[in-house]
């Protein structure tokens, strides 16, 4: 479920960017597992992805409880979204220990904790994308579903968006790609090919 496929078939809205996130999400704790098994685990780049992950799993928690997750509550039925919330709740011991030991340079309790944070997180985020997303489509107006944009954008900031955007797209599909950039205005475009792509790219070169 980490990439988006072209053609998938319509809803009342575009849910591109959750399903790319949520691919990112994966790819992130993926990549964090195979570090903590390196000689290297410890040490700065699995630091910088955590950074950069746990920014934007915060960003992302935060906009959606208060633009959809709030609203759709007494719309759909609270049984999958107390479930989802209590699947939520369970990460973040788990999160927790992780932020530690990479703090703490605790090679062993991260070793054991990655693989378990990631096979959670994919758990967690399987779960929204087949019972939850699709009552966004069922419950929310059109000015309910713009407000998320506008609340994940206050999350990250300006000056951040830059920041996503490129975490975002690092390593992802062609087709998500497409399917994101798609989604951006054409001066967005420029600014992520021409500054902030470079960037990410000279940040990561320099791990």
């Amino acid at each position: 479920m980490s990439a988006i496929t072209e053609g998938n078939a319509p809803g009342r809205f575009d849910l591109t960017m959750l399903h790319a996130v949520y691919g990112a999400f994966r790819r992130d704790t993926a990549r964090l597992a195979a570090a903590s098994e390196a000689d290297r685990a410890v040490l700065g780049p699995p630091r910088d992805l955590w950074v950069l992950f746990r920014f934007h799993w915060r960003a992302q928690l935060a906009a959606e409880r208060r633009a959809l997750w709030t609203v759709m509550r007494g719309r759909a039925g609270g049984t999958v979204l107390d479930e989802m919330d209590e699947r939520a709740v369970r990460l973040i011991p788990l999160l927790d220990t992780v932020d530690a030991a990479l703090q703490h340079g605790d090679r062993t309790v991260l070793t054991g904790g990655v693989p378990m944070l990631r096979d959670a997180v994919h758990t967690y985020l399987d779960h929204k994308e087949t019972h939850v997303l699709p009552l966004i489509h069922e419950t929310l107006t059109p000015f309910e579903w713009a407000t998320f944009d506008v609340e994940f954008r206050r999350e990250v900031g300006v000056r951040g968006f830059g920041v996503f955007l490129s975490w975002l797209l690092d390593g992802a599909p062609e087709t998500t790609t497409r399917a994101v950039m798609r989604l951006m205005p054409p001066p967005v475009r420029l600014l992520h090919r021409t500054g902030w792509l470079p960037r990410h790219a000279h940040r990561a070169a320099s791990l």
